[in-house]
């Protein structure tokens, strides 16, 4: 492929003629909106231009209030995402949780972005990766974000453009020079793409990942590095390039009651999350079981709590205080904090509708009550 316009020009006829996806891509054309926020880092314009959609556009971070979020399918908000203004994360929240807008987040932005804004879910572990490019597993092939990618990276035109080393069902993935591995905090946290190499080197594998927030069908999508992969090799971007406008697509055709035909290996509808399986999670990640798994030790008691709102002006709180369900502190969060009133334990909001679900408190195992 010559340029990124070649390659979605590639992506929209394959999808038409071989993917079955001919009426959604006109629809995409017709109603399709993504609205992107250009990263010092990420420069989504390169590719975002080339997308089949009626509206694609990039802004810069201090224009984002500028905007109605809610007239747009999909928000991309490009690495590190650290100049977008505090003030536009209530609208950011609000698209997602209230709206059921998608927000697709790169690289640095998981944690100027994510862990401020949903915190609870995904977070950075620390390490920072070198600059290289790794070999990617799909763990979810039947996933509508995925849809086609097996196969078409299979093609015998995508081998010969391939490194040796690379297994036919892998494409390969660049990360620039400190990019933020991705550590789940959350079951409720789905992989759909991972890499060996990533955790062997820096501690954890998820490459492509996403959570449900709200309840208006909003949802955040992360991946690790960047949209434009200009190290990621022809069949690395072909990759990226159809995730990116199968996100799209699955938006706009849940929002319009498109009925897709299955194809081989499909599925049409992401609300039945039952027709695809999540893949069993790796014993690797027993750093995390207290997340994956809530301790039931204390299940059995029968005491009763009350959820405090905290006055962080107080004397007793500190932003370095840590929530009890995700361990991360409070640091950079603007979000409500909240503690159980027996033992004083703390929880960022979003943590804690997550530990309501399992009905008693992390720290002390008394029932939450509001």
């Amino acid at each position: 492929m010559s340029s990124w316009k070649d390659l979605y020009s590639e992506v929209k006829r394959r999808k038409m003629e071989a993917l079955d996806k001919k009426d959604v891509v006109k629809a995409v054309e017709k109603h399709g909106k993504i609205l992107a926020v250009e990263g010092r880092y990420e420069h989504p314009k390169k590719v975002i231009d080339h997308m089949y959609a009626a509206k694609h556009i990039t802004i810069s971070p201090n224009d984002i209030m500028k905007y109605n979020l809610s007239d747009y399918d999909v928000v991309l908000i490009g690495c590190p995402g650290d100049k977008i203004p505090h003030s536009a994360f209530p609208k950011i929240s609000e698209y997602v949780s209230l709206t059921g807008g998608w927000l697709i987040t790169t690289d640095w932005a998981i944690k100027y972005i994510v862990e401020n804004i949903f915190p609870g879910y995904i977070r950075w572990n620390g390490q920072k990766t070198a600059d290289a490019v790794v070999a990617c597993q799909i763990v979810e092939p039947d996933h509508p974000f995925l849809e086609g990618v097996l196969s078409e990276i299979q093609q015998a035109k995508w081998q010969k453009m391939t490194a040796k080393d690379t297994k036919k069902a892998e494409f390969k993935w660049w990360l620039e020079n400190r990019s933020f591995p991705i550590q789940i905090l959350s079951p409720a946290v789905r992989i759909l793409i991972k890499s060996y190499h990533i955790k062997q080197k820096w501690g954890e594998d998820p490459v492509l990942c996403y959570f449900n927030h709200g309840n208006a069908g909003g949802r955040v999508i992360h991946l690790i590095s960047h949209t434009h992969l200009q190290k990621g090799g022809a069949k690395g971007k072909y990759a990226s390039a159809l995730i990116l406008t199968n996100i799209l697509d699955e938006k706009v055709s849940t929002k319009m009651g498109i009925s897709k035909k299955p194809t081989k290996g499909y599925v049409s509808d992401w609300e039945q999350p039952q027709t695809y399986a999540q893949p069993q999670q790796e014993t690797s990640y027993g750093q995390n079981n207290q997340y994956l798994n809530p301790t039931s030790s204390n299940m059995g008691l029968t005491g009763t709590t009350q959820i405090v709102e905290v006055d962080v002006n107080s004397a007793n709180f500190s932003y370095a205080d840590k929530c009890s369900y995700c361990g991360y502190d409070y640091g950079e969060y603007r979000g409500k904090i909240y503690k159980c009133q027996s033992c004083e334990t703390t929880y960022h909001e979003n943590c804690l509708n997550m530990q309501i679900n399992e009905g008693t408190c992390k720290n002390c195992g008394k029932i939450l009550l509001w």
